[in-house]
């Protein structure tokens, strides 16, 4: 068990500003509608995730995003480590 813990990686700590700059990035994408791309960490591995936020859900913050194929993910906020608003 130790041997696979050692590869994966441990989720970055956020301070509560970046966290806010994440809100505020994801806020005026939605606004805007403009792609973003996610950078999410996942059971210690990091993946990325492109698309346009559709729906925050204010209990759970739970996002609903909306793939270029026109298909559906939702992402939990606490798995993002990362928020850029493509043009």
């Amino acid at each position: 068990m130790g041997e696979v813990d050692y590869f994966l990686n441990k989720k970055p700590i956020l301070d509560e500003y970046q966290v806010e700059e994440f809100e505020n990035n994801i806020h005026y994408a939605m606004e805007y509608h403009l792609p973003i791309r996610f950078r999410l960490h996942n059971e210690g591995n990091p993946q990325e995730l492109h698309g346009y936020c559709v729906y925050i859900h204010p209990v759970t913050k739970e996002l609903s995003i909306q793939m270029r194929d026109r298909s559906f993910e939702k992402i939990r906020f606490d798995e993002i480590i990362g928020v850029t608003v493509e043009d």
